[in-house]
This record gives structure tokens, C-alpha cells and sequence, in this order.
């Protein structure tokens, strides 16, 4: 089946009366998560000419442009979902259009069959090699042995999420009290060995598209996110290693905490603050760390100082602790954002609080001076 086809069936069950360009819009907004301006038909120079491009999608099927663009953002789901919502009636109606082309078709299944053969001739469209039937075989056996030997190594590696570039869905899914993996594992360089270093986690959506896509620039994009996950595994794995105070849970819980009431008006200057973080270079960092000192470093201050007294928390460790991660960090060249997030995510894994709260108190020990060095002048 083709794309006119299968447009101009849908339009006859689910359009309610619009025009050609409004119902194209509709089908995409249900089968795609890439907005119209995405699209690649942004040469067109009005509204009109855009219409009528759409028309001739219609006509004569999906540009390979547009296909590419958006064969690695379908959202089959939620297409599935608006065809379920119709009635018997008009799934049966919709279904019997269908059967011509697949006879196992009926309105029990219509939306998922539905969803299947559009996202079928996007493929198609966006000129990804169908496989046979033996290749498709052969393909499956070795994701299911990939992922039973490294399957969790490479979950917990994409943190639980598709690292697929604009995807982002999440690799796990919860009901019921119950927790249960959603991913497949595929060959980032499908000459390449069956490695660690040249494998992903990939929700089945990407899986299965990339596993027809021989796009080099496709492959070159997914080598530089698994290089980008190898490193950030390699920083937590030594983050996880240096020791950090126990008593921080208490500390970024208090600050969770505060109202409004709490904080004193203060008069607090942290002028300091441009002999380490350069405004000209790092404007958000400095924008950030400057805002959450003016209005929490004073209250912070208080609340360490108060455990550390009730002996709680131990100040000294707690300061050479927070020096010695940033000293880890700044050995493996880390920027200044990178240093920033990296131990607000250490201080988040521990608290399991907000990384926003997180986030002051490595403000605070950024003006307190255990985080980032003097610029040299």
C-alpha cells in the first residue's frame, strides 16, 4: 500500500468534512512529534503554496524530505489511540476499506494495523530498505541475544531513556506495582563487532527503523552519542567513588524546606564571584550560581553551621569532600557547566531531592571557594 491510499481512506473515515491540507496536518500531528515547520516545506513561500504541496502529497506521495525528517519521531500510539476512539461502526466501516489490502484487518485491530502500515511507507518513503523475511529473523535473534548479555549494562548506561537524537522515551515502564524494560539493543555500526563500545539501548520505535537505515550520517551521530554516554559513565563511576557526607540529605532537605519567612533580609555582595566564573563566557552559569547565592548563601550558611554544631553533619569533611569532586572533575577537563551539573547530579543521586536544591548548595560551595579556582588573569 501507498501513501495515497492509505490517506485517502483515512480522510474518508476521520476527516469529518476537512479539506485536504487540514486533515494532512491532523494525520501528522497524530503519527509525528515534528511540527509542520520541520517538515522541510518551508521553502514554499505562503500559506497557499504550502496547501497546495500538501495537496500534492496526497496526490502523489510523501516527499523523501519529509519522510526522512520524520520517520525517526512517529508516534504510532497516538494514532492508534484516535482510531480507537471512533466507534464499532466506523472502525468496521474503516476496516472493511482495508481488507483489500491485508485481509486480517477488522475493527478490533484497525488502529494498531493502521499505525503499522503508515509508519510501513514512511520507511518506504524515506528510502529505508525493507528486509526479508530471513533478515528480519536473523536481525531479531541477535537484538534478543545482545540484550540478554548486555541489556541492563546498557540500560543503566542511557540512564533508562532513548539516546536516540530527538526521541527521548523512556527505556522502562511502570503499572500495576510492577517495573518492566522497554528497549531493544542494536549495532551502532552494523560492520562493526558486537561490542559494548559499538552497541545501544534503544526503544523499539528507533530500534526498528535504524535497523533499515544505512545513513552514514545517521551512524556518525549515533557514534558521537555513545561517546558522550561513555564519558558520562565513566564521570559517575568516579563520582560513585569519592565519598560525599552523609549528613548533605539533611542539609539540602532543610533547604527544601525554607518558605519565605525564613529568609532575612540581607545585605550580601558575592563580588567574589567573577574571579571564578567568567560572565562573558559562562552568562547562564554565572546568572544561576550568582542568583542562588544573593538569596540562599547567608540561610545556608546558618543551616550547616547549626548541624554541624548538633554534630549532624561534619563542615571541614563535607568542604574538602565537595573540593575534592571538583578536583576530579576539573583533572578530566570538565568545563565549568559540565563541573556545575555533574556534582549537582552527585549531590541529587545521594539526596534523591530535586536537583534544583542541589544546585544551591553547589552555588554555595562555589562562593565559599571548595568549587572552581580563581581565573587566572
Amino acid at each position: 500500500m501507498n501513501f495515497q491510499m492509505l490517506f485517502k481512506i483515512l480522510k474518508k473515515h476521520m476527516a469529518d468534512g476537512d479539506d485536504v491540507p487540514y486533515f494532512f496536518r491532523e494525520l501528522m500531528a497524530m503519527i509525528t512529534s515534528v511540527t509542520e515547520e520541520e517538515w522541510g516545506t518551508s521553502k514554499d513561500p505562503s500559506k497557499k503554496m504550502k496547501d497546495e504541496t500538501l495537496r500534492n502529497y496526497s496526490k502523489r506521495g510523501l516527499s523523501k524530505t519529509l519522510a526522512k525528517n520524520i520517520v525517526y519521531r512517529l508516534t504510532p500510539d497516538f494514532l492508534t489511540e484516535r482510531i480507537n476512539e471512533r466507534n464499532e461502526t466506523q472502525r468496521k466501516l474503516l476496516a472493511e476499506d482495508l481488507q483489500s489490502y491485508d485481509s486480517t484487518i477488522d475493527a478490533e485491530n484497525v488502529g494498531k494495523r493502521v499505525s503499522e502500515l503508515m509508519i510501513s511507507v514512511i520507511q518506504q518513503s524515506a528510502g529505508l530498505i525493507s528486509q526479508s523475511k530471513l533478515e528480519a529473523q536473523k536481525q531479531a535473534q541477535l537484538a534478543f541475544d545482545l540484550k540478554n548479555q548486555y541489556g541492563n549494562y546498557l540500560l543503566a548506561e542511557a540512564e533508562n531513556t532513548c539516546p536516540f537524537p530527538g526521541c527521548g522515551r523512556s527505556l522502562v515502564v511502570t503499572g500495576n506495582h510492577k517495573f518492566a524494560s522497554l528497549f531493544e539493543v542494536g549495532l551502532i555500526d552494523k560492520h562493526g563487532k558486537a561490542s559494548p563500545e559499538n552497541l545501544l539501548a534503544m526503544c523499539p520505535g528507533c530500534y526498528a527503523t535504524y535497523s533499515l537505515d544505512d545513513n552514514k550520517k545517521k551512524c556518525k551521530e549515533l557514534k558521537a552519542v555513545k561517546k558522550t554516554l561513555l564519558a558520562r559513565r565513566q564521570i559517575i563511576q568516579m563520582l560513585d567513588e569519592l565519598p560525599l557526607e552523609r549528613g548533605i540529605v539533611g542539609v539540602v532537605t532543610r533547604i527544601k524546606k525554607l518558605q519565605m519567612q525564613d529568609f532575612e533580609e540581607v545585605s550580601f555582595d558575592p563580588k567574589e564571584l567573577t574571579k571564578k566564573i567568567d560572565p562573558s563566557h559562562e552568562h547562564l552559569l554565572y546568572l544561576t550560581v550568582k542568583n542562588f547565592v544573593l538569596s540562599y548563601f547567608v540561610t545556608v550558611r546558618e543551616i550547616m553551621m547549626n548541624l554541624d554544631k548538633r554534630g549532624e553533619i561534619d563542615y571541614g569533611s563535607l568542604q574538602n569532600q565537595i573540593h575534592a569532586i571538583y578536583r576530579g572533575l576539573s583533572k578530566k577537563n570538565k568545563n565549568q557547566m559540565e563541573v556545575f551539573a555533574e556534582i549537582s547530579e552527585k549531590i541529587h543521586r545521594q539526596t534523591l531531592q530535586e536537583v534544583i536544591y542541589c544546585q544551591v548548595v553547589v552555588s554555595y560551595f562555589i562562593q565559599s571557594c571548595e568549587v572552581f579556582d580563581a581565573i587566572a588573569e
